[in-house]
């Protein structure tokens, strides 16, 4: 049923201002369920006021590293950040904080298992701080996450809850003439919030007017840490509906039923949850009008075992590799058309030669999205370095990419293959990745006399979507004179593979 959801409220203000207001309006509803679990408005925004105020107080002032799974945690982060008036560097698993000149990083404990960078301060999220009362919850977060390192005793690292149940008062913040926060270093009205976006608010507004006419109470089970999911996520709060989040790997069955129990009537997911409504046979609650699944790899293949198994359609969409969130969506009145969708309302996508000039329609080149999003791309389409076309009809085509992309992550092998190497056992290792019933997996080839060893070390040390699916062993890893791996030769040797050697991942 179409609902008159009206304009985004606050699109002329910063991200902690618009979401203030729409909070003051909206006080006692639930603005996220965390697996089930409420949480309204009013205290999501009173969390964020005492974040916000207790970094003010222990001299945070520069920019701040999120790195963190899917938990209410992460938007009351953002949300405290932006209220200050500094910046986030959303990053991918595997990214550096220093890379980005990030001093302060907010981050997941299940994510510090594998990698090692320096920071001043650090404050750990804990899923299980907003979770559920009384819920049993052993399996999502202690085996499958596999071991947490105790880093509590480590000198400036911080639990984050500590923070955000200090219950400051919100309104002794300062505050404009016309009732507007005010960011107290800044004294600006409008606050930086994401380096690899400039203006996230108006990816909101181009979502929001996709969306317009249709109540937006969604399941989020998409990583945060995609821009694309975050563009969902406040489009939702930004017109008072309520986001139904529960963890980016949490299983297919259990998140089905929360969406049918909550009344969702959307899912923004990934390919790890549509896998599993295929492969189990999981039923899709009545609710759900609409199915997303941004930025992630596919092949056609794949739509066409999902419509033969559930009789739906996955919206699919582009984005810009977690930096400007999506710029196509499949069409609402659609079916699937090979397509990666039509660019969103104030979206312009052209396709461009070498030189950069247009190419005919339907002709293969260079995909260049108009720069209203990008930073350092004021008055210039920008270029994203990928390769498609656009057809007849107005819809983009990408050409498949060489690069791992699981599960809409960019994935880095080379420090997941120098943490695996630390495994006794491991002689070589190799990180591949190959289609399984038109869904890309990762693959790890291991010169090991142990493969169910390095499954199990894989388990215990590495977050779900930097885990292989399949382990192989192989007697070589074939490598350039320089050393590097020659992954292409290592698949295509392997690509008839019958798993002899193999371990399946669950």
């Amino acid at each position: 049923m179409k609902t008159n959801t009206g304009m985004v409220p606050g699109m002329d203000q910063s991200l902690y201002d618009a979401f203030a207001k729409v909070s003051e309006d909206n006080q006692s509803k639930v603005a996220i369920y965390f697996l089930g679990k409420p949480l309204t408005y009013h205290d999501i925004r009173a969390m964020a006021d005492s974040l916000a105020h207790n970094l003010e107080e222990m001299g945070v002032s520069g920019r701040i590293a999120i790195i963190a799974g899917n938990s209410p945690q992460f938007v009351i982060s953002l949300l405290a950040i932006n209220s200050m008036g500094l910046e986030a560097a959303l990053l991918r698993p595997g990214e550096s904080p220093e890379a980005y000149d990030c001093q302060y990083v907010i981050a997941s404990d299940y994510m510090m298992n594998y990698q090692e960078f320096n920071f001043r301060d650090m404050f750990l999220i804990r899923d299980e701080d907003l979770a559920p009362y009384g819920t049993s919850l052993k399996y999502y977060f202690r085996e499958y996450l596999g071991e947490r390192r105790d880093l509590s005793s480590r000198p400036g690292v911080h639990k984050l809850s500590d923070l955000i149940f200090d219950r400051y008062g919100q309104y002794d913040r300062d505050r404009s003439p016309d009732d507007t926060f005010i960011v107290k270093k800044t004294r600006k009205m409008e606050s930086p919030v994401l380096i690899r976006n400039k203006d996230i608010m108006s990816a909101i507004a181009d979502l929001s007017t996709y969306l317009d006419g249709f109540r937006k109470n969604m399941l989020i089970s998409s990583s945060l840490y995609h821009m694309s999911t975050l563009q969902f996520l406040f489009t939702a709060l930004m017109n008072a509906g309520t986001v139904n989040l529960v963890p980016d790997y949490m299983d297919g069955q259990t998140s089905m039923k929360l969406a049918g129990r909550l009344e969702s009537n959307m899912v923004v997911g990934n390919s790890h949850l549509y896998r599993q409504i295929v492969e189990k046979k999981i039923g899709i609650p009545k609710t759900i009008r609409f199915l997303f699944m941004i930025g992630e790899d596919f092949a056609p293949e794949f739509m066409d075992r999902f419509r033969s198994a559930t009789g739906r359609t996955i919206k699919v969409g582009f984005d810009m590799t977690e930096s400007c969130g999506a710029v196509t969506i499949s069409p609402l009145d659609s079916e699937y058309d090979g397509s990666i969708g039509k660019p969103l309302p104030n979206v312009k996508i052209r396709i461009t030669d070498r030189s950069g000039k247009d190419v005919q329609l339907g002709e293969m080149g260079f995909i260049e999205v108009s720069p209203g999003r990008f930073m350092g791309a004021e008055s210039q389409y920008y270029n994203t370095g990928d390769l498609g076309y656009i057809d007849a009809g107005g819809g983009l085509h990408l050409e498949r990419t060489r690069r791992m992309i699981i599960n809409g992550s960019l994935i880095d092998p080379e420090p997941i293959e120098v943490a695996a190497t630390k495994s006794s056992g491991v002689n070589d290792i190799a990180i591949g990745m190959r289609y399984e019933g038109g869904l890309p997996v990762l693959v790890a080839y291991v010169v090991t006399e142990d493969v169910n060893g390095i499954k199990r070390f894989f388990e215990s040390r590495f977050p779900p979507y930097l885990r292989p699916q399949k382990y192989i062993a192989v007697k070589k890893i074939p490598r350039s004179p320089a050393g590097k791996i020659i992954r292409d030769q290592l698949i295509e040797i392997h690509s008839g593979d019958q798993q002899k050697a193999s371990a399946e991942a669950n």
